[in-house]
């Protein structure tokens, strides 16, 4: 029952969101995606085409609904087509936090690695593809500065009790801090990216790579978005060999670090320790209450320190 009432109210926040907008006219909401506090998601139809209707709720929802529609606005005219796509830009009413998208289509990437597991060199390659088309025509070459990231997970551990993952979180800003000292003022490429690069954020249709929940409208460092894909994908679908840096399957590293247009591979060796423990600790906050996650962010976390030890 408490499901049924929370996607009622979802529905009505939907059509609030949408007014009395005439574009909106014969849209029809079929199912709820993702309900959350920060955001409700729908899949539906309009003029017979399936489409994406997202809400943003709380006090920056009109900022990040802008910044989606911003985004979609700009990457659509260079990504409507092709082997690397993103949903087109229907109706956008960021006042209210909504932005209705195309639905893209295929298998969400972890559900297609579950189902071809041999194709996984292959889609982890064409991810990293999309990724560095996707931030083709707007990147640059910072210094590393890296305290925003320690002062950003030493805030989420803030009123985490004392135990096993917070001893976890605690040495891996450690190292963070290790790495950081390090390459402090070296170069960084940063880019607009798409900030939640994972495989539940790309869909595989065929030979096609769409990137969908797009509303990034930071320059941040690319090395983030790679280190956040390949900790997500170790701890979701693990490759179960880590013979790879820091606790990683060396397959899935080569397989994305070898696309050109990312970052050189002297700033991966450079960097990514850093990002792949920021990465592994964030994950030690998010996967609290999901069992199979939070095991394999532990067993990751457990080889990166002992790497780095």
């Amino acid at each position: 029952m408490a499901g049924l009432l929370a996607r009622v109210k979802a529905r009505k926040t939907l059509w609030a969101g949408l007014g009395d907008l005439p574009a909106a006219k014969g849209l029809k909401l079929r199912k709820c995606l993702k309900t959350t506090p920060s955001s409700v998601v729908y899949a539906g139809e309009l003029d017979h085409k399936p489409v994406v209707i997202k809400r943003a709720l709380g006090p920056d929802a009109a900022d990040l609904a802008g910044a989606q529609a911003r985004e979609l606005a700009y990457q659509h005219p260079r990504m409507g087509d092709g082997r690397y796509r993103v949903p087109e830009p229907i109706i956008s009413n960021a006042e209210a936090g909504v932005v209705v998208m195309s639905a893209a289509p295929g298998l969400r990437l972890d559900h297609a690695l579950r189902a071809e597991p041999d194709r996984r060199v292959e889609l982890i390659a064409a991810s990293a593809r999309w990724l560095a088309h996707y931030i083709a025509p707007r990147r640059e070459v910072d210094d590393f500065g890296g305290g925003y990231w320690i002062k950003r997970r030493r805030a989420a551990i803030k009123d985490m009790p004392a135990g096993a993952d917070r001893t976890r979180i605690e040495t891996l800003i450690g190292i963070m801090h290790g790495e950081r000292a390090k390459i402090s003022g070296k170069p960084i490429t940063r880019a607009r990216s798409h900030c939640d690069f994972c495989a539940i954020n790309l869909m595989v249709a065929g030979d096609e790579i769409w990137g969908v929940d797009i509303q990034n409208s930071h320059w941040l460092a690319v090395a983030k978005d790679i280190a956040r894909f390949l900790v997500y994908l170790e701890i979701a679908l693990p490759a179960g060999r880590y013979d790879g840096p820091c606790g990683l399957s060396v397959g899935d590293c080569h397989a994305f670090l070898g696309v050109e247009g990312l970052i050189p591979p002297d700033e991966a060796n450079r960097v990514l320790p850093y990002f792949v423990a920021s990465e592994v600790a964030g994950r030690l906050v998010s996967e609290q209450g999901q069992p199979y996650m939070i095991s394999a962010a532990q067993a990751l976390a457990d080889r990166l320190i002992a790497e780095r030890a």
